[in-house]
């Protein structure tokens, strides 16, 4: 958890059944957009960088803001049309490592007022429970973040591709 950028980024792909072009999609992606309240930069050729901005809760309670950003790219794979999303969850990671740390200082702090020998046991069942939290709840945010980027990649997947099938696959891939 100590670390300096997220373990994973998250990928999602809208795969259709069929090879069909989407006609004119910039109008039709801007438009799901703005039906989200997001904002985005690019274009077709590029791909749309999107801002998805959100809430997190350090140790459950403690509420921060957070600014993702996601790229979505229209491509051809293989024999189909399909969306993908990527996202590194950098400012939701560095809110649960500044959590970590808070739990560092308080173990500090408890370590101090119970003494050099009396405050070691109380500071390591500080830093061991709070360590805990921070991990609980920070999956809790990643699982959070997750289920908004498909929903996000779902809603301009069937807004390009309106009543083809589609799935949406997941692959988390580890950062180098």
């Amino acid at each position: 958890m100590a670390r300096r950028r997220p373990e994973t980024v998250l990928e999602l792909r809208y795969q259709i059944a069929k090879d069909v072009a989407p006609l004119d999609p910039e109008p039709i992606v801007g438009t799901a957009f703005r039906a989200a309240g997001l904002t985005a930069s690019g274009g077709v050729t590029e791909g749309w960088r999107v801002s998805l901005p959100g809430r997190t809760r350090v140790y459950g309670v403690i509420s921060r803001e957070i600014d993702e950003s996601v790229d979505l790219r229209l491509q051809r794979a293989s024999e189909v049309w399909e969306l993908s999303l990527c996202c590194e969850p950098i400012e939701t990671h560095a809110a649960h490592a500044a959590g970590l740390a808070g739990v560092m200082l308080i173990a500090v702090a408890v370590w101090i007022a119970g003494g050099l020998s009396g405050g070691v046991l109380p500071a390591m069942t500080t830093v061991i429970a709070g360590s805990l939290l921070v991990e609980v709840t920070r999956q809790w945010a990643f699982d959070e973040l997750h289920s908004r980027l498909r929903r996000l990649v779902g809603d301009v997947g069937s807004a390009l591709w309106p009543g083809v099938p589609a799935q949406i696959v997941d692959s988390d891939t580890v950062s180098s």
